[in-house]
């Protein structure tokens, strides 16, 4: 009987103490989805962090003289957002302004300066385009990656200048060249996109 009223009192204890309560585990699981839901922290990062100016000034083979100037628009910028764990990171990839000065025999013949809105004009990148064109989005995720003047020597009578411009975080990009004739007239063409 003593074996009998031992049982039952182990039994009874048993069902009784099981009412509900969470485990650590449990209770620290919810308590880390609670604060994910309430607090949000965000993170700024600038690319480039601080203005940036890059100039180049070089005398071609050809006679011709260019100059490049470009400067970080810090007022412009593209925004990206991921969000880990419980930071949001919004990278903000600043964009650029340049100018092209180009000289014949010390005489000014061509002096353009572009910016985002003038680069989206020029170089076709439009709102209206359609998702299946690869300039889709540059209008307003494009930014200036390089500028540099082609110094191939087939071009006797003209300028030309490599431009690239990307959308960041992605592996899309479209290569421009900027022809610059003698009489300081000027094209662009497309070169490459993807």
């Amino acid at each position: 009987m003593r074996n009998l009223f031992g049982l039952l009192l182990i039994l009874v204890i048993g069902f009784t103490s099981c009412e509900g309560r969470k485990t650590q585990n449990q209770a620290l699981s919810e308590s880390i989805e609670e604060f994910k839901k309430n607090v949000s922290l965000e993170v700024d990062i600038y690319k480039p962090e601080i203005y940036v100016e890059r100039e180049v000034d070089t005398l071609l083979s050809n006679g011709y003289r260019v100059k490049i100037k470009a400067y970080s628009d810090m007022d412009n910028n593209v925004l990206f957002t991921k969000i880990k764990d419980t930071i949001n990171y919004q990278t903000h990839y600043r964009n650029y302004k340049f100018s092209v000065s180009v000289l014949k025999d010390n005489i000014l013949i061509y002096n353009e300066s572009f910016d985002k809105q003038r680069v989206n004009i020029d170089f076709g990148y439009k709102t209206n385009l359609s998702s299946e064109s690869p300039l889709h989005s540059f209008n307003n995720l494009g930014v200036l990656k390089s500028i540099q003047i082609n110094e191939d020597p087939t071009y006797k009578n003209k300028v030309v200048i490599d431009i690239l411009h990307v959308i960041p975080e992605s592996d899309r990009y479209a290569s421009h060249s900027l022809f610059i004739d003698r009489k300081g007239s000027s094209n662009i063409k497309l070169i490459d996109v993807n």
